[in-house]
C-alpha cells in the first residue's frame, strides 16, 4: 500500500501557520522591549535631573552642556561667563558623576544609542557678566540680592510647548505652554531618532544646528536644538510622529532645593 506524502500546497500552508505563530510571539516581545526602553529612559532622565540639582547646590549654578571631544565633561565658560560652544548640547555625565553607557564621543546615551540632550537657559539679569545660571561665582544669589531684584528677576527663558497644531515659536498664548520659564531641559530622542524627525521633534533637535562627531567616532552629525523652544507631549504614532521623552527643571524647584541647602538667602 502506497503512503501518501504532503503536497506542496499543504507544506506551504503549514509553513504559513508556523510563520504566523512566530510573528505573533515576536510582536509582544518587541512591545515589551520598547516599554522597558521607555521606562529606562525616564528613569535615566530623573537621575540626570537629580544630579543637576546636586551640582547646582554644590557649585551655585548649573553646568554647561557637554560636546563631542570633551569626553562627557561640561563645556568651559568663556571670558564673558557664557558656555563657550553654546547652551544646547549633551548631558555632562562626568561632572554630574553619572554612570551609564557612553558612545565613542564619551556622551551618555539612551536605550536607543543616542546621547541624552541637555539645554540650559542663557538668561542674564544684567548686573554681572554672563549667563546667571551657569556662572561659577554663585551668580544666581548675587543677581537676586541686587537692590530691587529678587529671584523672579532672573528670568529663565526656555519654553515647553504643548500645542502640536501651532509652531512652538509662534508667540502662542500662555495656554499653549507648559511653562515659558524653564531653567533647563533634558530629553531623549526616542526610538525613531534615526528617521527624519517630524516638525515637533525638529523643534527639540534637528533645526540645522548639527554638531559633528569627533575624529574617530563614525556616524552622522548630532542634531541639537538652536533656540529656547521645546515640545513635550504624549507619544504620537501618526503624523506628526512624536516619541521624544522630555523633562525640564522648574526655577521654583531649583530655588527650593538651593534654599534648603543654604545656597540662597
Amino acid at each position: 500500500m502506497n503512503s501518501k506524502g504532503f503536497t506542496l500546497v499543504e507544506v506551504a500552508i503549514v509553513m504559513l501557520i508556523i510563520a504566523f505563530l512566530i510573528g505573533a510571539a515576536i510582536m509582544p516581545l518587541r512591545a515589551q522591549r520598547e516599554s522597558n526602553n521607555i521606562k529606562k529612559a525616564k528613569a535615566d532622565l530623573q537621575a540626570i535631573e537629580e544630579a543637576l540639582y546636586g551640582f547646582a547646590i554644590t557649585n551655585g549654578g548649573l553646568p554647561c552642556p557637554s560636546f563631542p571631544g570633551l569626553g562627557g565633561q561640561q563645556d568651559v565658560l568663556d571670558a564673558n561667563n557664557n558656555c563657550t560652544t553654546g547652551f544646547h548640547g549633551f548631558v555632562p555625565s562626568v561632572d554630574l558623576g553619572l554612570r551609564g553607557e557612553v558612545n565613542c564621543d564619551g556622551l551618555l546615551v539612551d536605550p536607543w544609542g543616542q546621547p541624552y540632550r541637555y539645554s540650559v537657559t542663557n538668561s542674564d539679569a544684567g548686573n554681572f557678566l554672563g549667563a546667571d545660571f551657569v556662572a561659577t561665582n554663585n551668580q544666581i544669589q548675587q543677581e537676586a540680592a541686587q537692590p530691587g531684584n529678587n529671584l523672579s528677576s532672573l528670568g529663565p527663558n526656555l519654553q515647553i510647548c504643548n500645542n502640536r497644531l501651532l509652531p512652538c515659536n509662534a508667540g502662542s498664548a500662555a495656554a499653549d505652554f507648559y511653562t515659558n520659564t524653564a531653567v533647563a531641559t533634558i530629553f531623549s530622542l526616542g526610538r525613531n531618532w534615526a528617521n527624519a524627525p517630524s516638525a515637533l521633534e525638529s523643534e527639540n533637535a534637528g533645526e540645522g544646528a548639527n554638531i559633528p562627531r569627533s575624529a574617530g567616532c563614525a556616524g552622522p552629525a548630532y542634531r541639537i536644538a538652536n533656540d529656547e523652544f521645546f515640545y513635550y507631549m504624549l507619544p504620537l504614532e501618526t503624523a506628526p510622529v512624536f516619541d521624544d521623552i522630555v523633562t525640564w527643571i522648574s526655577p521654583n524647584t531649583l530655588y527650593s532645593r538651593m534654599l534648603q541647602a543654604g545656597r540662597l538667602p
